[in-house]
């Protein structure tokens, strides 16, 4: 009940925010401005948020959509007039990601995954060593659910190939990945920092109580699963009632652990890999403090064929737990990075449901081929794995 009443009153109040912008359509001059979306932006605003430390204005600019799931995406390509040697330095195109629809604001403008994604860029990003796009000017307003986040455009800044569930990683780049996930976590583990400037960093069984009210997570696994059909071993569907439960069961054990800087939403569609090789990642709405096993469980279920992830993973936890000892500076048990990691595979799954049995009001995120095909991996990693036994145990 509380969850119904908590998404109608958001729904209510981003919904007359919504109606406001598309009767008046205002544009917003000044950077302080939310703006409803990339359409809306104006030279002078642009300016504000991207020529403040240089001798230079943003002259004119266009906007090429490029897709929407959980937010709008867009690709801006700016000219400038001043100076020269500044105009070089600022970016010719940029990839902005907003909430420019209903139910994007609603998703994510509202329940702050762009505010923590604008904080990231802010405030983590450049005082780390995670390989991620370059952040130039968010803001955001979760009332409103308005929101814009501008990023380096990776597509035409760096040699890079984004990743696709189609497309499984070698052996060359999944070794890059479990290295890049050891210093995502590694960096800030146990980090003085969750206590000072980073405080505001919420742990993921905070993130996760959040998205059960707002998102209805229990349901919408449930109505996941039977959509699923046999795509998942059947231990799950017959697990269907309970299946939440396990999920924060495993969550809980986070008290057990020091606790890192994990992304929380590492399928194969958020990393892009360079010729290195290395890997990288974007799409940092839903980060949070937390346990890096999960992380990992996660995106080699996502990014490895069943086949692979059988063959190598034992490997690469036992690598991922050496490069994260070196990076935090403490030995990690590899028995118990393992122990861990079997533990945790319920995350990446339920995340999964949730995406295939969205509700009405939530935005089509994926297409039902990318879910599946994420289900049917992830499914058979959970049975493989026999993590309910290691849950109960």
């Amino acid at each position: 009940m509380k969850s119904k009443f908590a998404s109608v009153r958001q729904a209510a109040r981003v919904g007359r925010s919504y109606a406001y912008d598309w009767a008046v359509r205002p544009r917003p001059t000044s950077a302080d401005e939310v703006p409803p979306g990339p359409e809306s932006l104006t030279t002078r605003w642009l300016t504000e948020a991207l020529c403040k430390d240089v001798d230079a204005v943003v002259a004119s600019f266009a906007v090429e959509p490029i897709s929407t799931g959980s937010t709008c995406r867009s690709r801006l390509s700016l000219h400038y007039d001043g100076d020269a040697a500044a105009v070089t330095r600022l970016p010719a195109t940029l990839f902005a990601k907003s909430t420019a629809t209903f139910l994007t604001r609603l998703q994510v403008g509202a329940t702050g995954g762009m505010s923590g994604e604008v904080r990231f860029y802010k405030r983590i990003a450049p005082t780390t060593p995670i390989t991620a796009p370059i952040g130039y000017y968010g803001i955001c307003d979760r009332r409103s659910g308005r929101s814009i986040l501008l990023l380096e455009d990776l597509a035409r800044t760096r040699n890079v190939v984004f990743g696709d569930v189609r497309t499984p990683l070698d052996r060359a780049h999944a070794d890059a990945l479990v290295d890049s996930l050891a210093t995502v976590h590694g960096c800030l583990l146990d980090s003085p920092r969750f206590t000072t400037d980073l405080k505001w960093v919420i742990s993921s069984q905070t993130l996760q109580n959040v998205l059960n009210v707002y998102v209805d997570s229990r349901g919408r696994s449930v109505a996941g699963i039977d959509l699923a059909g046999d795509v998942l071993p059947p231990e799950l569907p017959a697990r269907r009632n309970d299946l939440h439960d396990y999920r924060m069961r495993a969550l809980r054990l986070d008290d057990e652990h020091p606790l890192g800087l994990v992304h929380h939403d590492v399928h194969s569609g958020n990393w892009f890999a360079t010729d290195e090789p290395a890997m990288g990642l974007f799409d940092w709405s839903a980060y949070a403090r937390g346990q890096g096993a999960r992380d990992l469980a996660y995106a080699l279920m996502s990014s490895l064929t069943v086949a692979d992830r059988r063959a190598w993973e034992r490997d690469l936890v036992t690598r991922y737990a050496d490069a994260l000892g070196r990076v935090c500076g403490r030995t990690q048990d590899p028995e118990a990075t393992w122990l861990a990691y079997r533990r945790q595979t319920l995350h990446g799954l339920c995340f999964w449901l949730a995406t295939l049995g969205s509700g009405f009001l939530q935005p089509k995120m994926q297409t039902d081929e990318t879910s599946l095909e994420n289900l049917r991996r992830m499914g058979q990693a959970v049975a493989d794995l026999d993590t309910f036994r290691a849950l109960d145990g």
